[in-house]
């Protein structure tokens, strides 16, 4: 192992249920080749008031992890996510006695070096929870392909093989086949979603005939769409509202509001957001609206370039969208199909209550290439403080 991640905590506050160190490289898969990793904590905050009588104790799993740098593999990073996914579903998991379609989690919180940018094709997967593999070009997934260095490599619908054990939904395959009872071999318990009743030839797909059976899929894999039901919101928007001085005025005297970029490092091969810091509002598989994207600049990001501030500009009539990071109006509470049955687990959230803020891109040049005089690292600091409380 290469690579390595610290995670610490005050254990006067909290009591640790649980560490779970995850290696990223697992052998025969090339998607997961790499020695990157990442360490899950799971946490249990002390009660301050010892009489205060709990149906189920509150936990918080925390999780730090480091991608992969390469911005031109965008299939490596997307399989480490999914990994990633897969260890915190398998950690945070509560049974529930609707079933486990109805999947329930402890509150999670994501850190670390992501190695992608903003609204990227894999920040998109991360936040609203479904990518479409098929067509999607290797290089441009993570958001940090360079100009004249275009790669036609593209997404396939089994790029992670059947080896890597873990399924289209983010999970491993042998979690759910224990979760859902099931005992037979792998081909007779895989199902691959919108298939026919005629098994797929695909050595990357299992599917089992269910014609006449109320049967529900329990997961796929090589389906060529991709998932996870976190429902994970950004602590940063990404852009910070620049102060306005009052010289952009329109013809009616009404100011407009300017956005600078949020950077999380500077050097000399990139001036960009890659380091986040992510949560789950809620327990209960939130997932975002496919309406609440921002309307945000075009995104043509190069990860070796530093881009114009006027590409930051954002119309006015779009402030709060970028602004308000935790706004739960733009989530929708959802379950898994096949969830008819009323939940009755404690459903404790995480409120994003204070953040430490950025620098923009336009301070971040004033200052200098990191590390310098000023900042020891070449990354800044990202600091958020939760609530934890139950709904």
């Amino acid at each position: 192992m290469q690579d390595g991640c610290a995670t610490f905590f005050k254990k006067s506050s909290f009591d640790c249920e649980a560490v779970v160190p995850v290696e990223y490289f697992v052998p025969g898969v090339a998607c997961l080749d790499r020695d990157n990793i990442a360490v899950l904590l799971l946490l249990r905050p002390k009660s301050c008031s010892p009489l205060a009588v709990q149906t189920q104790a509150a936990k918080v799993c925390v999780a730090n992890t480091h991608l992969l740098f390469n911005p031109r593999r965008g299939d490596v990073k997307l399989a480490q996510l999914m990994k990633l996914f897969a260890e915190i579903d398998q950690l945070t998991y509560q049974p529930c006695h609707a079933g486990p379609h109805h999947r329930n989690r402890h509150p999670v919180l994501i850190c670390g070096d992501m190695n992608l940018e903003p609204f990227s094709h894999l920040y998109e997967f991360i936040r609203r929870g479904k990518l479409v593999l098929n067509g999607q070009s290797l290089t441009k997934l993570s958001g940090q392909e360079r100009k004249g260095k275009y790669d036609r490599r593209q997404m396939m619908a089994g790029f992670l093989g059947q080896h890597a054990g873990i399924t289209d939904q983010s999970q491993y395959v042998s979690v759910c086949q224990q979760r859902f009872g099931e005992m037979a071999s792998r081909s007779s318990d895989t199902v691959v979603g919108d298939v026919s009743c005629e098994a797929t030839a695909s050595s990357d797909t299992v599917s089992v005939n269910t014609c006449g059976t109320q049967e529900k899929p329990i997961f796929t894999q090589g389906s060529g769409i991709v998932s996870h039901t976190f429902g994970l919101n950004s602590v940063y928007a990404h852009y910070i509202q620049e102060t306005d001085d009052g010289d952009d005025d329109d013809d009616k005297g009404n100011h407009h509001r300017k956005f600078a970029r949020e950077v999380t490092t500077c050097h000399g091969h990139a001036n960009c957001t890659v380091d986040y810091i992510f949560y789950t509002p809620s327990v209960s598989g939130v997932n975002h609206s496919e309406n609440d994207k921002p309307n945000l600049p075009s995104q043509t990001t190069h990860g070796g370039e530093s881009r114009d501030e006027e590409q930051c500009e954002i119309p006015a009539s779009n402030p709060a969208e970028l602004l308000t990071s935790n706004d739960e109006s733009v989530l929708r509470q959802s379950c898994v199909s096949g969830a008819s049955a009323a939940c009755h687990c404690d459903n404790f959230r995480l409120m994003l209550i204070a953040r430490l803020q950025l620098m923009s891109n336009k301070e971040m040049k004033q200052i200098g290439q990191l590390p310098n005089k000023f900042i020891s690292s070449d990354h800044l600091i990202l600091a958020a403080q939760f609530m934890l409380t139950r709904s």
